[in-house]
């Protein structure tokens, strides 16, 4: 029984180094992840920012996977998705923004190296007051994650 209560606490202990959120002023940044790609391709980084403060923005982003990070968002337009860069992302004051397929997201265009399943990618984000952190991105596989 002690065995099993030892590695019963040893897996939530490394559970929760996923599941932590990351703390920038009032912000918490959780879920945080990003689709496998090759080189050359194109990648995008997704998560979830909650704000119990004043409204804040995500004004940068940089990953030296990629030649270029962007911000960008897909909306509806005549029928058909679009995708658009955009120069800032909106943290509502006491709300939250998703990053997420088919919306928000950071795009990682022109990948250097391979991202692979499972292992962890560091992404630089600049908030316009929280300032700037790096935040540890899972790779997830592409093709479990279709859409845009």
């Amino acid at each position: 029984m002690r065995r099993f209560a030892i590695a019963t606490a040893a897996f939530c202990a490394a559970a929760s180094v996923y599941a932590a959120d990351v703390k920038v002023g009032n912000l918490s940044v959780d879920d945080i992840w990003a689709r496998s790609g090759q080189p050359g391709q194109v990648s995008a980084a997704f998560m979830e920012i909650k704000n119990k403060g004043a409204a804040d923005k995500i004004v940068s982003a940089n990953c030296d996977c990629a030649k270029a990070t962007e911000l960008h968002t897909m909306t509806m337009a005549d029928g058909k998705m679009i995708m658009a860069q955009v120069p800032a992302m909106e943290v509502p004051a006491n709300g939250e923004l998703k990053l997420k397929p088919g919306g928000y997201h950071l795009m990682l265009i022109g990948l250097n190296r391979p991202l692979v399943s499972g292992d962890t990618l560091p992404i630089k984000v600049k908030f316009e007051k929280a300032g700037e952190v790096t935040l540890q991105a899972k790779i997830k596989d592409k093709a479990a994650h279709m859409g845009h």
